[in-house]
């Protein structure tokens, strides 16, 4: 017969440890068992968000929809942030102009009198004038540029003129101004067109010295159909070319700094 198995002795050299009881994390007074965790499911019920029913009815009606729709969709879910910059763009940073008629010939609309259907492409800039900081409009316009602004004959219209005058010179008027001269008054420039024949443009000898704050922008560049950079500094510059006469001709009909005017105190 064999013998009955007996239980075999623990070793000296390893214990084994009975796992201890968790402690409470937040334990009661003395003398008061720990309340035991519930047994069955939760009953906190979670919050939703507030508007998820409504964004998955409208997905959901949202894919029901026909696929060119959701397309269309998707594009102007893009498109949509760009439309404030585009609109903002071209009001008060850059614009493309076409300029029209005769005044400002050469200059702009060089081949008027051959084929008076083309007009210039310029690009303007509308930001305040020399000034890096927006809301800072200092006047930074000198004799000779090439400036836009709304016309006080028609401010419903934009027109393109050079500045011939800045506040404080005496100019020597042409048709069809009734003043022999005139001073140009603070706050207000003396533009002119171009043209050497006065009957082709509407100017300060129509309307007077023009306000700064109808001033829009300065014209850069011209971008078709012949592009070339348009530089004010040539204003003071002479060379054997009828414009070049024609603008010492208007030079001289301006005397600079004529009088001293002193900006007015406003409370």
């Amino acid at each position: 017969m064999s013998k009955p198995r007996t239980p075999p002795t623990p070793n000296a050299r390893f214990r084994v440890q009975a796992p201890e009881p968790p402690t409470p994390k937040h334990p009661g007074p003395p003398g008061q068992s720990a309340p035991s965790a519930p047994s069955g499911p939760s009953l906190i019920k979670q919050r939703r968000p507030l508007f998820s029913p409504f964004l998955t009815t409208l997905r959901q009606r949202f894919s029901a929809l026909p696929s060119p729709i959701r397309r269309a969709g998707r594009t102007l879910r893009w498109l949509g942030p760009l439309l404030p910059i585009a609109l903002y763009f071209p009001e008060h940073v850059m614009q493309v102009m076409w300029v029209r008629g005769p005044s400002m010939t050469p200059s702009l609309n060089e081949d008027y009198e051959q084929s008076q259907t083309k007009s210039d492409i310029v690009l303007v800039n509308m930001w305040p004038w020399g000034s890096l900081i927006p809301f800072l409009k200092e006047p930074k316009l000198e004799r000779g540029m090439i400036v836009t602004f709304r016309s006080p004959a028609n401010p419903s219209h934009i027109a393109i003129k050079r500045i011939v005058g800045l506040p404080g010179d005496r100019v020597t008027t042409r048709e069809p101004c009734m003043r022999p001269t005139q001073i140009v008054p603070w706050n207000h420039v003396w533009l002119e067109g171009d043209a050497e024949n006065p009957r082709k443009t509407m100017d300060s000898n129509t309307y007077g010295p023009v306000s700064l704050n109808l001033v829009t922008g300065r014209v850069w560049a011209v971008l078709g159909p012949r592009m070339r950079w348009l530089d004010w500094k040539d204003w003071e510059t002479d060379s054997d070319d009828a414009a070049s006469i024609h603008r010492k001709s208007v030079r001289e009909r301006v005397v600079k700094d004529a009088v001293t005017l002193e900006q007015p105190f406003l409370n």
